[in-house]
């Protein structure tokens, strides 16, 4: 169902929207070949795939997805808790809907775990799966950040909010995310960037972040349906990011239960891989969609 975009006009690709479960969900739709949905990580939307869609664009029919909460889908106050689980099943009900048949997923972080478990919980609509620093097993520790307590409040939250979508802590998200690539970023690898967060920020509402934020907290463990996942795996980590003992947990678990799986690991990368290096991560994607297997 084709509509104009609420935020902005896509980039590239056309905006599109589809209703799952009563909601309205919102995605870029580009090229033609095997679908491929991009999941972007928590607080982000669709446009994070912004430097690598138009790439592998080239070869399959992608679609890159605002989850439920973030860009210009719905964002329920009551009813959902915006956890991977519950991320999973509204994608999955998506690709049923679409009649995309089995789909190629790739996610980063939050998006990340959430290929993850919609390849151990619903099998039959996987493809091949890529996960960017995801996780499988409920992380020990996660790099602190005071803002999911604040926004547990109404009046403070809101304020926090509000100080978000008016772009006045754009710059200090710029550091976090970018974290030791932030000296080496090019002016224009800065302004990309700042775009990206100032749009993300645009779209933010307190309950949703709330949630998103409390995630890991709210994981449903997966382990024992993620041991059986038979798809394709490839898992991209980065050594200079701030998830590193996550990233170790999830690499130990898939060399102990799915030695099937490939695993690049950058040494300079950081957390948000796809943005420090996005031709890199576009052309092991594509060359990984590309190669000769599949589900078993």
């Amino acid at each position: 169902m084709r509509t104009n975009s609420l935020m902005a006009k896509a980039e590239f690709g056309e905006d599109e929207f589809a209703k799952v479960d009563g909601y309205r969900l919102h995605y870029v739709e580009a090229g033609k070949g095997p679908p491929v949905i991009l999941i972007s990580g928590s607080f982000s939307t669709y446009r994070a795939w912004n430097p690598i869609l138009p790439i592998l664009a080239k070869e399959s029919r992608v679609l890159a997805l605002d989850y439920l909460g973030a860009g210009d889908s719905d964002k329920p106050r009551s009813g959902f808790r915006y956890s991977i689980g519950e991320q999973a099943d509204v994608i999955a009900k998506l690709i049923r809907t679409l009649r995309l048949g089995r789909t190629h997923l790739v996610g980063a972080s939050y998006g990340g775990a959430i290929v993850f478990n919609l390849a151990a919980r619903h099998p039959d609509v996987c493809g091949k799966i890529v996960s960017i620093e995801g996780g499988i097993i409920r992380p020990k520790a996660l790099p602190g950040s005071p803002m999911e307590k604040w926004l547990g409040y109404p009046i403070l939250g809101d304020l926090v909010i509000g100080l978000i979508r008016a772009g006045l802590v754009n710059r200090l998200a710029l550091q976090v995310i970018a974290g030791d690539w932030l000296p080496q970023m090019t002016g224009a690898e800065r302004r990309r960037a700042l775009d990206e967060i100032s749009f993300n920020a645009r779209s933010a509402t307190r309950h949703a972040w709330y949630w998103i934020g409390k995630s890991p907290q709210t994981l449903v463990p997966f382990e024992e349906e993620a041991k059986r996942i038979t798809a394709p795996i490839l898992y991209l980590a980065g050594k200079k990011s701030d998830f590193r003992e996550m990233t170790a947990e999830t690499i130990r678990f898939l060399d102990t239960h799915l030695p099937h799986a490939k695993i690049l690991n950058y040494t300079d990368g950081i957390h948000d891989l796809q943005s420090q290096k996005p031709y890199e991560v576009a052309k092991a994607i594509r060359e990984f969609l590309a190669s000769e297997s599949g589900p078993a």
